[in-house]
């Protein structure tokens, strides 16, 4: 604790002890008062001191000095306590208490005994003040001995520090309230505003009340079973749609995942399951791009809105509390602890336009061992210029190790697999033993190593490594086409093309905007390699070629998919020099996917529909929001045409000659997938089917269905069918009407808006005045563990 830590602890340890208000006051000259309360008596008033180490002649030398600020009161309080955070024995208490003497009415002494003792009946205190509790690296590294789940050595470390430097503020405050109240929480904000460490309070909180502690789980089967278990679990997804951009978390499927564990977790909580909550932080930008882009996410953003809390720019006094606690905590050295004492360089960094807790979580302990000028001038630089705070450690490395975080920085943000950044550098000569070598030198400054699911897995130490190196790359043409090169796989390269969208192609503002722009002109610049690349390793895709069963037409889903991408990212660069889509190319994947389409076996409608529902998805996922105009429109259209082809290829074959009755079959695709075959406009083509018997079997085995889910589909399933099915309406209303009539459902509240920049604004006087105390006492305490 700093010395207003621990003022604040004693007045709210006290207020709950005496159940009277006591106050606190500014830092700095306090004429003996540090908290005050009144009662019926008069004044009560006490004095700290957080000297743990202080022994029994410091303590007398203070309360010494005490006694004669007294004087200087103006008012005899009927009662004064002296707290130190020293150890006393009963004859020091009894000395320290007769140096006092005269003071008050009523004087009285107390130390870390009597501290410890008062704190075990006030747990709530406790748990208000977490530093109390997590007072060694022992207490976080507990988690892990009580099967908790923490990522790596790195994600201890950090919390570790961030615990020792966290300074309370009102957005810790509603987090916190909004978590207990609703079970969920997701903070945003800018990089580096702090969300992290927001959640990782929250995160210690739940901990220290019996929660096991799951963080950033990738195990997606894994959730299910902590989540169906009986123990209090507290999920941790930090940057949940990625880092950086959307989805650069490396996994298709995970925005359908996490929604659906959003889903479960709100569904608990109305069942009045408290035992499971959640805690996510996203990047502002990512956030919006994340509604933007993907169904399942907005949907599961829509659930959160009575839970989102933005994390905007922090007040001026507590961005000035935090950069001292770093400085406090992480400068030892005397002489350089006297000179951050002195001036207003603290004023200029805790108001600088870019001040981020991480960066100076960064600056701070790199330059710990540094003379305080070189400390200031790198804290004022690293400001002016945010994305250069690795730089000068970036341009130091070997090549090798450049060429390996560069590749990282376009993989998956929270986990990488060492064999598939080997497989991303096959091209350097013997990659293993140069890769393993250069791990090992990056390892607890850029790259964290993990050990998971047996294997070892690499991730960026921080985030913000990432934005640097993505602005690297946008200013290299030589590395990204290195990127390029390097890739070997369809969806190496999907990262790059997405980060690089044409201009025309935007819809919001993106993260860092200037950022993407570059990028997007050295894409423009490599576009010829990077076109190239991408039709080479379509043509490798993965997929055979005959002899499909329905349950291969997955891979054909996922090649319609990655041809739309390519035919999708050509359009993007459509004006940059050798971008032209190649029509024999162009026409010789078409005649590879009508292939793999004539070589399925399809036995039934009803995997009929959900394959061309499942590649009208695809290509709709894929396709991009061009003008009317645009030069690729075609090539798109011809894809989509490969759909209904798939359609008119199966439909007629399976309808006659599939043994079982083509009406029966027909109906059970229906009722799922009629939305989207009407949308298509595909419906049965032979001659000898009866929709009258489709609406006959409808009607007979409806109650087998969801009555609202057939409601909901009805006249698609008569568009498609081409008949009214006035018997299965029939049944339907009857259904429909014998049950309960359902409660209005309450109105979903818009989600909230999503946090802007606030301008910088003069501090308050008092606030300058107040931390202006903190920095001056620099000068004359030593740092922790030295007192």
């Amino acid at each position: 604790m700093s010395p207003y830590d621990f003022e604040v602890f004693v007045r709210d340890l006290l207020s709950s002890q005496d159940g009277l208000i006591y106050s606190t006051y500014r830092v700095g000259a306090d004429g003996g008062i540090d908290l005050k309360a009144t009662t019926d008596k008069g004044w009560v008033v006490a004095q700290c001191k957080h000297t743990p180490s202080a022994d029994k002649r410091s303590v007398l030398r203070a309360a010494r000095s005490e006694a004669g600020k007294a004087v200087g009161m103006g008012f005899t309080p009927v009662r004064y306590l002296f707290i130190t955070s020293a150890e006393l024995t009963p004859g020091a208490e009894g000395e320290t208490r007769e140096a006092l003497a005269g003071v008050a009415d009523t004087v009285e002494v107390y130390g870390r005994g009597w501290l410890n003792a008062v704190l075990a009946q006030h747990p709530e205190v406790e748990r208000r003040h977490f530093k109390l509790w997590i007072s060694s690296t022992q207490a976080v590294r507990a988690m892990l001995q009580d099967g908790v789940f923490l990522r790596g050595e790195s994600r201890i470390q950090r919390i570790e520090r961030n615990y020792l430097r966290f300074v309370h503020h009102a957005t810790c405050s509603i987090a916190e309230l909004t978590l207990e109240k609703h079970g969920c929480v997701l903070l945003s904000g800018a990089p580096g505003a702090g969300k992290t460490t927001i959640a990782e309070y929250l995160l210690l909180l739940w901990w220290h009340r019996g929660f096991r502690v799951v963080v950033d789980p990738r195990t997606v089967d894994q959730w299910w079973a902590w989540l169906g278990d009986e123990t209090p679990t507290v999920f941790f997804f930090d940057d949940a749609w990625g880092q950086t951009y959307h989805q650069d978390h490396g996994s298709r499927h995970h925005d359908a995942d996490i929604s659906e564990l959003i889903e479960s977790i709100v569904e608990k909580r109305t069942c009045s399951t408290a035992s499971k909550v959640l805690i996510m932080t996203s990047r502002v930008q990512v956030l919006r791009d994340t509604v933007r882009l993907s169904d399942a996410s907005r949907r599961a953003v829509e659930r959160l809105a009575h839970c989102h809390v933005p994390v905007e720019r922090l007040p001026y006094d507590i961005r000035s509390r935090m950069l001292f606690n770093h400085v406090h905590l992480s400068i030892t050295d005397p002489q350089a602890r006297r000179e951050l004492s002195i001036g207003s360089w603290w004023q200029r960094v805790a108001g600088h336009q870019n001040y981020s807790p991480r960066l100076i979580e960064i600056v701070v302990q790199r330059n710990k061992s540094k003379c305080a000028t070189d400390l200031i001038t790198d804290l004022e630089e690293a400001l002016d210029n945010p994305h250069e705070v690795w730089g000068a450690s970036f341009r130091a490395l070997p090549s090798i190790d450049q060429q390996l975080l560069l590749t990282m920085s376009l993989m998956d943000s929270q986990l990488v697999q060492w064999q598939e950044v080997v497989r991303r550098l096959a091209s350097i000569p013997s990659p293993e033993p140069l890769i393993d070598a250069a791990v090992e030198r990056l390892n607890g400054s850029w790259i964290t190593k993990v050990l998971h699911d047996g294997g070892q897995s690499l991730a960026l130490a921080d985030p913000s490594q990432r934005d640097f190196l993505i602005q690297h790359l946008s200013t290299s043409p030589g590395a990204m086409t290195s990127i390029i090169k390097n890739a070997i796989k369809f969806d190496d390269l999907i990262p790059v093309c997405r980060r690089g969208e044409a201009p025309e192609l935007g819809f919001n503002l993106r993260l860092f905007s200037s950022g993407e722009d570059l990028f997007r002109r050295v894409l423009d610049t490599c576009a010829q390699e990077l076109l190239a690349r991408l039709r080479e390793l379509w043509d490798f895709y993965p997929c055979a070629a005959t002899g499909h069963t329905y349950g291969d037409s997955r891979e054909l889903v996922s090649l319609v998919e990655a041809l739309t991408l390519t035919v999708r990212f050509h359009g993007d660069r459509h004006t940059a020099a050798g971008a032209a889509l190649p029509a024999d190319w162009f026409a010789a994947a078409l005649t590879r996917l009508r292939l793999l389409i004539d070589g399925l076996s399809m036995k039934s409608i009803e995997p009929l529909a959900e394959l061309v529902t499942e590649l009208a998805t695809a290509a709709e996922s894929a396709t991009p929001a061009w003008s009317s105009h645009h030069a690729l429109l075609d090539p798109i259209s011809q894809i989509c045409d490969v759909i209904v082809y798939a359609w008119d290829q199966h439909e007629p074959r399976i309808g006659l000659h599939q043994d079982t009755g083509y009406e029966a079959d027909l109906a059970e695709a229906l009722v799922q997938y009629a939305n989207s075959l009407a949308a298509l406009g595909l419906r049965p083509t032979i001659d000898t089917y009866q929709p009258d018997e489709i609406d006959a079997y409808l009607a007979r085995h409806i109650g087998e269905y969801e009555p609202d889910d057939v409601a909901e589909q009805i006249d698609s399933i008569e568009n498609v069918a081409g008949w009214n099915f006035t018997d299965t309406r029939e049944r339907l209303s009857r259904l429909l009407n014998d049950k309960d009539e359902p409660t209005p459902p309450s109105p979903r509240p818009a989600f909230a808006a999503l946090p802007r920049p606030t301008s910088v604004t003069a501090p308050p006087v008092d606030s300058t005045t107040s931390v202006a105390a903190l920095f001056r006492s620099l000068g004359t305490s030593s740092a922790p563990g030295r007192t």
